[in-house]
């Protein structure tokens, strides 16, 4: 692998990688954000006149070959700053406002314990049948609504490892609840 083609790369891999950090961190529409691109856009734009000035023609007019201009020996080093170091001011200037409080989870009542009782003892029966068939997705459908989120994971979470685990057989063509 030629140095140049390593170059090409390192940078294809380092703007995956910074554009995979934006959308991981932020997918918010704020200006800091469109900042970030397009700071990080023109810094590929002047790599790509770097990497064309390199690959540019070798052969004077004259017919005797002239040296391409030499890329910096340390440009792998400065584009992975120049890239952590936008991607830590974005970091640092995503304001804590913009998340979302948590919201509390709602505090069980009768009727959620009751549903929750209900669920699992859909899912027990199953389990001791072998079989998630239409019957038991609806029945377990209509405690859902009253369980916390929690709850919803915790089941699906329950019907999931006994699927993979070949202890449950799916019969249902829909979700599972």
């Amino acid at each position: 692998m030629t140095p140049l083609s390593r170059t090409l790369v390192v940078l294809n891999l380092m703007f995956f990688g910074a554009g995979l950090a934006l959308f991981v961190q932020g997918q918010r529409a704020s200006s800091s954000a469109r900042e970030v691109e397009a700071r990080l856009e023109r810094m590929e734009g002047r790599i790509n006149q770097l990497l064309a000035q390199r690959q540019g023609p070798a052969v004077a007019l004259s017919g005797a070959p002239s040296p391409a201009p030499a890329l910096p020996a340390d440009l792998d080093a400065r584009i992975e700053q120049a890239v952590t170091r936008a991607l830590q001011a974005h970091a640092s200037s995503a304001a804590p406002r913009d998340t979302p409080a948590p919201r509390e989870p709602p505090v069980p009542n009768a009727r959620n314990a009751e549903a929750w009782a209900r669920g699992n003892e859909v899912v027990d029966r199953a389990l001791s049948d072998r079989r998630w068939g239409e019957a038991q997705a609806r029945e377990l459908a209509a405690s859902v609504p009253l369980l916390t989120q929690q709850q919803q994971l915790d089941l699906l979470r329950r019907l999931s490892v006994a699927i993979n685990e070949g202890q449950l057989k799916v019969e249902t063509r829909g979700p599972l609840f």
